[in-house]
């Protein structure tokens, strides 16, 4: 999404730009104070200096964080690091500043939403857990250490599942209860809605994308994830009752284990 809007003439969209948060659970408004900092110190950074720190691969902001291909131990690599990042194109004074930072944010939803313009990309429950298998980081074994540090109820909750899977499950309900609690309905962006209409529907977040005509892959039935436990995990997800069947159907992860 971040490197979508990278495209447009006066929006600049910043990966997980944000160094790690050791405030623990009761401090959200503090930490959207700290937040808001970092907007106006990026906002300057970026008109005076034309930088601003972003994950980025050779110094742009890329479409995946991660390789195409699985290494020796069977997971993607990671490609992208934190760090300065080169703004070069002409950015009027009002231009659009956007950070994305999924664990951190979704823990502090509820002060976050008060106080920012906040909007969610949900996924097909099924392919974020394929795609959360198929990475080297701790939420492959059903943990989110940046959430659970800001949320004592997610990591106590977290800490008496035994069940690997069963994690992954609670954290993915987690993430999408949260978005339907919080966030208004035109708020949640549908990552497929987002392919469909060739990066239209991003025109939420900015009208500026109203422009897109981009030709864009729809990635749930990723080359990459294990088929293998796309089935196993398929199946267990159809058997949960979580908040996720309030954006997605089950025909619809019905669908993605058919092929």
């Amino acid at each position: 999404m971040c490197h979508l809007l990278n495209k447009l003439s006066n929006v600049v969209a910043l990966d997980e730009p944000l160094e790690a948060f050791t405030t623990r659970w009761s401090f959200h408004v503090l930490i959207c104070k700290r937040i808001d900092r970092f907007f106006a110190q990026s906002r300057r950074s970026i008109c005076t200096r034309q930088t601003a720190i972003s994950k980025h691969v050779g110094g742009e902001v890329p479409s995946n964080t991660f390789g195409d291909q699985p290494d020796d131990s069977g997971l993607r690599r990671k490609l992208a690091s934190r760090g300065e990042i080169r703004i070069d194109k002409t950015l009027a004074s009002d231009f659009v500043l956007v950070i994305k930072h999924p664990s951190v944010f979704t823990a502090i939803l509820e002060s976050l939403n008060k106080k920012f313009p906040t909007f969610a990309v949900i996924r097909n429950p099924l392919a974020v857990l394929a795609s959360w298998n198929s990475v080297p980081f701790r939420v492959s074994n059903g943990h989110a250490p940046a959430a659970e540090r800001l949320d004592k109820d997610l990591r106590q909750s977290l800490a008496r599942l035994s069940d690997r899977t069963e994690r992954q499950i609670h954290l993915l309900s987690w993430f999408f209860e949260r978005y339907r609690r919080v966030l208004p309905e035109e708020s949640i962006l549908r990552y497929e809605d987002i392919i469909s209409s060739r990066g239209r529907a991003l025109s939420v977040i900015t009208p500026q994308a109203a422009c897109f005509d981009m030709a864009l892959e729809n990635k749930n039935q990723n080359t990459v994830y294990d088929r293998e436990l796309m089935q196993v995990l398929g199946k267990r997800l159809l058997e949960t009752d979580g908040p996720y069947w309030t954006f997605y159907t089950r025909e619809s992860v019905e669908q993605l284990l058919a092929h």
